[in-house]
């Protein structure tokens, strides 16, 4: 443990206090001392005072020598005291201890010499005679002309004696009280460092940035306590606008992260304050180098950054905005917008630099530009050759019966072709915007296979092409749309076909694959042997319009959209398409497309369907979900759904069946592949489900709509009480 004024505060306070107690100790011990040795010698000298002036009386004038030695020494005994009688002369007369004629002229005593001037003299000094201090208290007796000294002297020892035990009795109280008033000032030290070293642990915490929360205890109501208090207090508002900037920081710098745009803030000095992720990709700049205070060549030597920097620092933003759009390298387009950052005063601090990657932008402008002019020309080409030909007809009509059906033969040629084309927008625009629903069932992949060959034996046939397929055994069922697939591969043969020389082959072949994430998939590979697509074509096969052999694709009557309609069919069904090409050699296109999951055990699904699903069919879904005990799968619906009728959700109510919570759904808000039986209820007509497979049963109950029931409340609640009385006896049977 550290001494306690090791140089500390309290240390020294405790030292001060110190030194004080013992001045005062010292002094009062020596003051108190001084004082009852002088009273002790004052009372003394008054007695012994009041025995000479009665020993005076008592002693005769004329008595002198061994006589008055004698007298002497008698009232020495009683009185305690040495009683010496001496002449004016000096010369001893009488003595109670020696013999007078033997003793020396006393003439010259202090307390003669005074007694003789004054008529009483005192003095304190060492006896040679009697060898200790002696208190000696002279009277001049004057008597009818006669004078002599009375002298009475008396031995100091019993004063010294009595200071002496009043010293030791003083020092003891003083040591004892000094020792009293130095523990407490050590407790009082002790507490007051206790405080300050606190105080001390506290502002080290807080110079290391931690903020402690009631870090002093409640006590009393000095000033330190006072001052704990503040710091408490202090420190909870220093925490709070701390976490509140380190909050408002990580919303910033989160912001910062998340944007897609680079940012970039520059001091006055144009060196970096602040720069995000983005920007750092943008400029090619490592995450883990620190770009602050580096200037804008440090992070882009392009020419076109280190101009924007100069006229940014150089912009007035008083007057206007600042933007730009710059080309970097790459093809690379950004455009730049600045502004200036300014403090809490609406000084300038720095600016603020933005840049927006918009090569994408400027790459779809241009691929909308192509669009329209490639559509342009797609459709001026059929309708010039129509226009031609009919202007023909018209005006100036052939001879020839058969020029005129040849002409018309062109036109009917071209109009095919504007029809195709027009089909393949339309399809392609419906692909795009999300607007076809795809119906996902469990195919037959041989059967897909088989369907999209059978439309081109004919054309192989007559073109002299061999068209093959190959399906693997075991291979699992696919998940899809029958007729978008159809389409898809369709397209894809179509192109095979159109682009193989007479003797080549065309091939389908499909297996099972695996996914990079597991899943299991289906590829099937369209093969052909034609002349290849270059390999700079590949990555732009499904651009819209977008011909690797231009001239030879409008001779051959593509409109320019099939791949483009193939590659968004396959995104659609979640799959993956691939182009593998080597020229001369012939072409690949895989399409990996999801499995149909392996069947197993599931529940049979029922679909309750009628026109407007507010009614009968939701009060059926009620009592079916209540009934079927999780064996079956439940299902409602309407060809032209409507709002659940309030008098359904009361008259089941009655029951105790809650249908509020149902809503109406249309077939689409159904999964029509796990349906295994459809129940209509309509009254009217025995209604068909032409979406649902082959394979469904269907039952039907004729039950009227209580909703067209006519009369008053009670009599339309009556008809929704009989129709759903009449419903739950065949939903019991149907389960029973």
């Amino acid at each position: 443990m550290k001494r306690l004024w090791n140089n500390s505060l309290a240390g020294k306070f405790f030292l001060s206090y110190f030194a004080v107690v013992l001045l005062l100790f010292a002094g009062f011990y020596s003051y108190s001392s001084t004082a009852l040795r002088d009273h002790e010698l004052s009372t003394l000298s008054d007695r012994m005072e009041r025995e000479a002036h009665l020993l005076g009386r008592v002693l005769p004038f004329d008595a002198e020598g061994p006589v008055l030695d004698t007298l002497c020494r008698e009232l020495s005994r009683e009185l305690g005291s040495r009683i010496t009688v001496i002449a004016l002369s000096g010369k001893v007369l009488g003595d109670s201890a020696e013999a007078s004629a033997s003793m020396e002229n006393h003439a010259g005593r202090p307390e003669v010499i005074e007694a003789m001037k004054q008529g009483s003299g005192r003095s304190i000094r060492y006896s040679t005679t009697v060898h200790f201090e002696m208190l000696y208290r002279a009277f001049r007796q004057t008597d009818a002309g006669r004078e002599r000294i009375i002298r009475v002297a008396a031995p100091l020892k019993e004063v010294e004696g009595l200071v002496g035990s009043f010293r030791r009795t003083l020092l003891m109280g003083l040591l004892l009280a000094s020792l009293a008033g130095l523990l407490l000032a050590w407790v009082f030290s002790r507490n007051l460092s206790g405080r300050f070293q606190r105080l001390v642990r506290f502002s080290g915490q807080l110079a290391r940035g931690i903020f402690p929360q009631d870090f002093f205890p409640a006590r009393g109501g000095d000033e330190i306590a006072m001052l704990e208090r503040h710091l408490n207090e202090m420190s909870s508002k220093i925490r709070d606008n701390v976490r509140q900037i380190v909050d408002e920081k990580g919303k910033a710098d989160s912001i910062l992260r998340c944007m897609i745009e680079g940012v970039l803030v520059f001091d006055p000095k144009g060196k970096v304050l602040v720069i995000n992720d983005q920007a750092r990709a943008m400029f090619h700049a490592p995450l883990e180098k620190d770009l602050h205070g580096a200037s804008m060549l440090e992070i882009s030597r392009h020419p076109e950054v280190h101009k924007i920097s100069q006229e940014v620092s150089a912009f007035d933003f008083s007057e206007s905005r600042y933007s730009k759009e710059i080309e970097l390298d790459n093809n690379r387009w950004f455009r730049v917008n600045a502004g200036a950052l300014r403090n809490a005063q609406d000084r300038v601090i720095g600016s603020i630099i933005v840049f927006h990657d918009i090569t994408d932008i400027k790459r779809f402008e241009s691929m909308r530009s192509d669009f329209v002019a490639n559509v342009s020309h797609e459709l001026r080409t059929p309708l010039t050759a129509i226009r031609g030909y009919v202007e023909t007809l018209l005006h100036a009509p052939p001879g020839d019966p058969a020029d005129s059906r040849q002409f018309l033969e062109i036109i009917d040629r071209h109009s095919e072709r504007l029809s195709r084309l027009t089909e393949d927008l339309l399809t392609l625009s419906d692909l795009e915007s999300g607007n076809i629903r795809l119906a996902l069932n469990p195919l037959d992949t041989s059967q897909l296979i088989q369907r999209v060959c059978e439309v081109f034996w004919d054309q192989a046939v007559k073109k002299n092409l061999k068209l093959t397929h190959r399906v693997d055994s075991g291979i699992p069922r696919l998940l899809g749309d029958f007729d978008r697939l159809q389409q898809l591969f369709i397209n894809l043969v179509d192109n095979a076909i159109k682009y193989t020389p007479p003797g080549g082959e065309v091939s389908l072949i499909a297996h099972h694959a695996a996914a990079s994430n597991g899943a299991g998939q289906i590829e099937i590979s369209v093969i052909d042997s034609g002349p290849g697509i270059p390999e700079a074509d590949l990555p732009r096969l499904t651009e819209r319009f977008y011909r690797a052999d231009k001239a030879r694709s409008r001779d051959l009557g593509g409109t320019g959209l099939g791949l483009a309609i193939v590659k968004h069919i396959v995104q659609a069904h979640q799959g993956e398409l691939q182009f593998d090409s080597k020229l001369n050699q012939g072409t690949t296109v895989r399409v990996r497309l999801p499995a149909a999951p392996a069947e197993g055990r599931r529940r049979q699904g029922i679909l309750f369907l009628c026109i407007g699903n507010s009614c009968r069919s939701q009060m059926a879904e009620g009592f079916a979900r209540k009934w079927s005990r999780d064996k079956y799968e439940i299902f409602s619906a309407g060809t032209e759904p409507k709002s659940v009728h309030p008098l359904s959700v009361r008259v089941m109510q009655e029951l105790g069946i809650d249908i509020s919570s149902q809503r109406s759904k249309d077939l689409d808000s159904v999964p029509l592949h796990r349906i295994d039986r459809v129940i209509t209820l309509c009254g009217e007509a025995d209604e068909a489900c032409p979406v649902l497979p082959g394979a469904v049963e269907r039952v039907h109950w004729p039950l009227r709509d209580p909703a067209l029931a006519q009369g008053d409340e009670e009599q339309i609640l009556q008809a929704f009480r009989e129709i759903r009385d009449d419903i739950a006896a065949r939903v019991a049977s149907l389960f029973s």
